[in-house]
């Protein structure tokens, strides 16, 4: 391992998380009115209605962007709209009021608290992705590296699986190419640490991320394929080991045949 865990400690210091305040985490009730005779005639005042609460929800989107230190009501907002599909704009404002922070840790911070507070899946999530990808763009320089410890220090899961998407986002791109030759074996054995511990759903994409880092053998170790020869694939590694033998024995046989 080119990373100890002393190391780790001491880098994890400019990423303390600090405790943002209770309160922040909201749960989302959502109910269905029975279908009546009269839906028709009252889908227009329904439209009329969730286009007001989007204009509101905005509208105070706005506000709360305009008050960048109050990074707890930034949060909860963040949280209590998910779940509603017309909150979707509101809340990438929120977000990227967040991501507007200067200050790393800060941004880390609060951008984490707020991907937590959100109960919504992440299959589920309509800003997922957007969030995966923002977190991908902070990894460069030494942001990376604490990064990397960020990721194996967070226990908080909907935290911690963004956090471990955002770097298998980094090893599929061209941005892996600008972290230097210690930061990738750092990551290669950070994402294999963290393998074991993703839910299944997220498992292809950690796939790939190994298979980019450390090629197909390690990918295909990782899915189970050809460690038990069972299955019919045969690792990389394997066949080279073959074909090279092969080529030994061929020429031994060859300097040995009293014809030549």
């Amino acid at each position: 391992m080119t990373t100890g865990p002393h190391g780790r400690r001491k880098r994890l210091l400019w990423l303390a998380i600090p405790i943002l305040g209770a309160g922040i985490l909201y749960g989302v009730l959502a109910s269905r009115g029975p279908s009546n005779d009269g839906a028709r005639s009252k889908a227009v005042p329904v439209a009329a209605r969730a286009a007001k609460a989007d204009a509101t929800r905005m509208s105070e989107a706005t506000r709360l962007s305009a008050r960048r230190g109050d990074t707890e009501a930034i949060v909860g907002a963040y949280a209590a709209w998910a779940g509603d599909p017309s909150s979707v704009a509101p809340r990438k404002l929120l977000l990227a009021t967040l991501l507007s922070e200067e200050d790393i840790a800060k941004k880390l911070s609060s951008l984490l608290a707020a991907i937590e507070a959100d109960p919504t899946p992440p299959e589920q999530d309509p800003l997922w992705e957007h969030l995966v990808q923002s977190l991908a763009k902070l990894w460069k320089g030494d942001t990376a590296t604490g990064g990397m410890d960020l990721v194996v220090a967070e226990r908080r899961p909907r935290a911690r699986r963004a956090l471990i998407s955002s770097f298998a986002t980094l090893a599929a791109s061209p941005a892996l190419l600008e972290l230097n030759g210690a930061q990738r074996q750092t990551l290669t054995e950070t994402m294999i640490d963290l393998a074991w511990h993703v839910p299944a759903s997220q498992r292809p994409e950690v796939t790939e991320a190994l298979r980019k880092l450390g090629g197909n053998d390690l990918a295909d170790i990782y899915a189970g394929r050809g460690v038990t020869g069972k299955d019919g694939h045969v690792l990389e590694s394997e066949v080279a080991y073959k074909g090279a033998l092969a080529e030994t024995q061929a020429k031994i046989a060859e300097g040995s045949n009293p014809a030549q």
